[in-house]
């Protein structure tokens, strides 16, 4: 119980659930231990030095370009933009027309 109480459940109670879940399952007969969840001994101290991510819109516009260079400015077909990204061209040219990243001829 003690684990349990001294533990940061920043997954809300959703995750709580989930932990005592796992625990019946690994444990059917009880009793309920937890010994694989760790209970960390003390808060980490946040590095001074660490930066501010930058927004997700922002990081996923720079991967999509730098695949763009990559791919000589192609989008779609065999080595396009699309097929080093994993995703369908049409798929990536909607993302691209949403973020604002130009993309056809000129």
């Amino acid at each position: 119980m003690a684990q349990l109480k001294n533990r940061n459940w920043p997954g809300n109670v959703r995750e709580l659930e989930n932990v005592i879940e796992r625990e019946l399952i690994l444990q059917p007969e009880g009793p309920l231990t937890f010994h694989w969840l760790e209970t960390p001994t003390s808060q980490t101290p946040q590095d001074e030095t660490a930066t501010r991510p930058a927004e997700l819109e922002t990081v996923v516009t720079e991967h999509i370009q730098h695949a763009l260079r990559y791919a000589d400015g192609k989008v779609g077909g065999p080595g396009g933009a699309a097929e080093i990204l994993g995703v369908n061209p049409s798929t990536l040219r909607h993302r691209m027309k949403k973020l604002g990243i130009p993309y056809g001829r000129n």
